[in-house]
């Protein structure tokens, strides 16, 4: 015989006490991207120093997690360097860059060989104002840098795609995560007795 009836579900706190256990569960998750992301780095080791992880509650409504950074080699980690880089479907700023004043002027025409640059003043990739002596101008650098004539760094660089990459290698992790969260919150709880 049933004594106690059910009189309503107390459903603003189940959703809050649920928000509070998907962001932990997120949290960790964010973490494990964070590291996978940080092992997956190759070619320009500082990058690891500078991924931060990121957790936000967007009006209650959704908790969105995210590994960033805004250290430009993360750009050339992920998307590779000169020959090698990216195309623009893989690249999303590859187009912008090419227009910009840190792209190299003297590159052939659809290349994206390492080239030398005239003498002068130019603006680097990281932003700062950089001098060439022009010495090499117009000269292959990847195929200098190769030979060992010159130092390796002007070589070329494949993409690792590290963030991508550290996403889609945690995403059963992640799914499976999230729906363990959501399988066993206790939703019978909530439900309120007369």
């Amino acid at each position: 015989m049933i004594t106690n009836m059910i009189a309503g579900f107390d459903a603003v706190r189940a959703q809050k006490d649920l928000e509070n256990k998907l962001a932990v569960q997120i949290a960790g998750l964010i973490g494990l991207v964070l590291e996978t992301a940080k092992s997956n780095v190759r070619h320009y080791p500082d990058v690891r120093n500078h991924l931060e992880r990121h957790l936000f509650v967007l009006a209650n409504d959704m908790i969105n997690g995210e590994v960033t950074t805004d250290y430009w080699q993360a750009w050339l980690e992920q998307f590779g360097k000169g020959s090698l880089m990216a195309d623009s479907q893989q690249n999303p700023g590859l187009t912008k860059y090419m227009s910009s004043d840190a792209w190299n002027r003297l590159r052939p025409s659809g290349s994206r060989v390492v080239v030398g640059r005239t003498m002068g003043n130019y603006k680097s990739i990281d932003g700062k104002v950089r001098y060439s002596g022009g010495g090499f101008a117009g000269v292959d650098l990847e195929e200098l840098a190769a030979r060992g004539d010159i130092d390796r760094k002007f070589g070329p660089t494949p993409p690792t795609y590290f963030l991508r990459v550290a996403l889609q290698s945690n995403r059963n992790r992640i799914l499976q995560g999230l729906g363990q969260v959501i399988d066993e919150f206790p939703y019978h709880r909530y439900f309120r007795q007369e």
